[in-house]
């Protein structure tokens, strides 16, 4: 999910959803580079998870490693994609998907925490990245391409959430709460196909070959949809506890 909304509208949306292009070779390399980009990064993301947990770095998940982040990612949308800029943007870019790990370690280290859910980090990776391999697949292999009239909806849903996140804030529903959680997964698995779909057309009709920018966007949906896929699972083990511990009783 691109950060800033208004990114997303720099192109002639009614021509974009009239094409249906060949998926040429150089489109699907450019894939390539993105997704083992993307691979890396959240490989350095685990690292950043592993670093919270064992408290091996300078400072943990919180209000730094946030802040730190957001420099980072305000430093990627700051410069251009030039040769010049472009080893700097790569270590922007992990400094970003670092301080991302070391932002939801805690909850990684909370579900690690409970005996009953070992195997609930495992299954959220495999769900995560499951929706991440179906969809790269389809996109390297497919020969036609269509883009998907999302991208209003989505940002509709993305300020009905945090909206309504700030207002959960206060009354601390626990119905509001779940839908966030579900609402927010169907967003992001959305974004995931709005992004991929802008990624193809940026190239073919913007010559956009931005690797970091491409790789950032769908970056920001892998996490957001692992982070709630953990969630759920957790909420779920949790409630499967509290039933048996009423029936022992």
């Amino acid at each position: 999910m691109s950060f800033f909304e208004s990114s997303r509208h720099d192109f002639p949306t009614s021509e974009a959803f009239k094409n249906t292009t060949d998926l040429s070779k150089p489109v699907q390399k450019h894939l390539l580079k993105v997704y083992a980009t993307l691979s890396g990064l959240t490989l350095i993301a685990a690292l950043g998870s592993y670093a919270h947990i064992t408290g091996s770095f300078l400072f943990g998940g919180g209000v730094i490693s946030f802040l730190v982040g957001m420099a980072s990612l305000v430093g990627i949308l700051s410069l251009p994609d030039t040769p010049d800029n472009r080893l700097i943007r790569y270590g922007l870019l992990a400094n970003f998907g670092f301080m991302e790990g070391l932002s939801i370690g805690p909850v990684i280290k909370y579900a690690l925490a409970i005996s009953f859910s070992d195997q609930i980090i495992l299954n959220a990776c495999f769900f995560t990245a499951a929706i991440f391999g179906c969809f790269s697949m389809s996109s390297l292999l497919s020969n036609k391409r269509m883009f998907i009239y999302v991208g209003g909806i989505l940002a509709s849903v993305l300020s009905m959430l945090l909206w309504t996140s700030f207002i959960n804030s206060f009354i601390g529903s626990k119905v509001l709460y779940n839908a966030e959680l579900y609402i927010g997964l169907l967003m992001f698995c959305g974004y995931v196909i709005y992004d991929t779909q802008l990624i193809i057309y940026r190239f073919l009709h913007m010559g956009s070959t931005d690797v970091v920018g491409h790789t950032l966007d769908l970056f920001i949906d892998l996490v957001g949809i692992f982070v709630r896929i953990l969630l759920i699972m957790l909420n779920k083990s949790e409630k499967e506890e509290r039933r048996r511990r009423i029936r022992r009783n």
